[in-house]
């Protein structure tokens, strides 16, 4: 019941999800001194083109003005994580800088 009210309001996982290289080409269209980069291989499913799904193995960003102003902070780093639940298990790594 709650799946099919969320999928009502926002679609479901996989479409949201393979918006995400749309919403990156946006983010730079608009923040052109920002680095976006997403890696992951595309893939076929159902006999569709190769280029209709992929899998997501890493994304980074960082806005302009933080990598602007990185060189006036002092070092340090922090590294977390979190466990997604849901659809996708996975390990979200989270490194601070």
């Amino acid at each position: 019941m709650k799946g099919k009210a969320i999928t009502m309001e926002y679609d479901d996982w996989d479409q949201s999800y393979n918006e995400v290289p749309k919403w990156l080409q946006a983010a730079q269209q608009t923040n052109p001194r920002a680095i976006f980069q997403l890696s992951g291989p595309l893939v076929s499913v159902d006999g569709e083109d190769a280029t209709s799904k992929y899998i997501m193995e890493r994304f980074f960003w960082a806005f302009g003005p933080c990598i602007e102003g990185f060189k006036y902070c002092k070092l340090v780093v922090q590294v977390d994580r979190t466990f997604l639940i849901g659809k996708y298990h996975a390990t979200l790594l989270i490194t601070i800088a």
